[in-house]
């Protein structure tokens, strides 16, 4: 029995990929948990538009996981999850904005990638609805992206019918583990491993259980959603400061913010008037637009920007998999793959090590 707290993308893809390796599973959760990064997720599939300099290994770990969802646009599946294999535009509308994204361009090309830059008119003949200010974009083709909500009741659909076990509590403050022995709220648990997956959570619950306290920090994030009358964009849009993320329905999701404001999970005003004002910038009659709905959600962002995924000094049945900041649906398969193959003592790779809690000497 494999053991997983945290019912997140994270959390829930890990139980699928271990029930598929023929292992047992229970999930555990906080019932009607605030603030879940998941629910605020935008759901971009974008490593090259992620990608920052000095971050090699995250780069090749957000590549070798999107290579797993390109994998997953041949399944028959991909609608259900609101898959889509489409590209992405990062887009200028001043001096300042281009010359950023031509130092990304030329950054990408030291890497060995190559996106074509797009004057305005070029631009705007592939994306005719973004607004006249439009100076020049560059363009990434195959960065996808697929929808958080419809992936997760998929996977957790998944885990049902392979019969994983999801368990809601009203709290979990502290947990003891050893010897196979897990208590949770003072019931007892058999357990080979447990994985620690609660996001921006996951400190708390080893602090308190195991006096374990990672360099890290929770950062809010708000996404939007709007619905237009017709289509108007075929790619995924970025933008300086926010995405554009065209759905079904003529539906678009729109994120995301990024402030330090603790475990703060309500939508405040200043962060719907901040996405609101900067759609003025770049799309025209906002006002026929209809406004769905806005969402917070809390990531959690580790002190070097990199995942933690593997075990713990202290008892290497401990796992651990949280700390994905941004990056957690597109890391979401790649990281429940590396999870998988220390919980069956597989070797693992050198380049998946990197990411090890062990970094910290914890």
């Amino acid at each position: 029995m494999i053991v997983i707290f945290g019912s997140g993308i994270i959390g829930l893809f890990t139980a699928l990929q271990l029930l598929n390796s023929g292992k047992q599973i229970i999930i555990f959760d906080v019932k009607d948990n605030k603030g879940s990064a998941t629910d605020a997720s935008v759901g971009m599939l974008a490593p090259l538009i992620e990608a920052k300099p000095y971050e090699n290994d995250l780069l090749n770990l957000m590549i070798d996981s999107k290579k797993i969802w390109d994998d997953f646009l041949k399944k028959n599946f991909k609608d259900e999850i609101g898959l889509k294999k489409n590209s992405s535009l990062l887009v200028s509308i001043n001096e300042d904005e281009q010359e950023s994204i031509l130092f990304k361009k030329k950054f990408l090309e030291k890497l060995g990638f190559f996106p074509k830059f797009l004057s305005h008119n070029e631009t705007l003949s592939i994306e005719p609805n973004l607004n006249s200010n439009i100076r020049s974009s560059i363009f990434l083709e195959n960065n996808n992206q697929v929808e958080p909500p419809l992936l997760k009741k998929f996977l957790l659909d998944q885990i049902k019918e392979k019969k994983g076990e999801l368990i809601f509590l009203k709290k979990i403050e502290k947990i003891n583990f050893s010897s196979n022995n897990l208590y949770v709220n003072e019931r007892k648990y058999f357990a080979e491993k447990i994985v620690i997956s609660c996001g921006a959570w996951s400190n708390d619950l080893l602090k308190e259980s195991f006096n374990v306290e990672f360099p890290m920090r929770p950062i809010k994030g708000a996404s939007m959603l709007i619905k237009s009358k017709e289509k108007l964009f075929t790619n995924n849009i970025w933008f300086k400061n926010i995405y554009l993320a065209p759905r079904i329905n003529n539906n678009i999701a729109i994120g995301a913010t990024e402030d330090e404001k603790g475990f703060e999970s309500s939508v405040m005003l200043d962060e719907i008037f901040f996405l609101s004002s900067k759609l003025w910038e770049y799309m025209p009659e906002l006002e026929k637009l209809e406004f769905k709905n806005i969402k917070a959600g809390i990531r959690s962002n580790v002190i070097d920007g990199k995942p933690i995924i593997g075990s713990l000094k202290c008892n290497k049945d401990i796992l651990c998999s949280f700390g994905h900041y941004r990056n957690g649906i597109l890391l979401a398969p790649i990281s429940a793959e590396i999870i998988s193959n220390y919980v069956l003592e597989k070797k693992i790779s050198n380049k998946h090590l990197f990411f090890s809690p062990k970094r910290f000497n914890l």
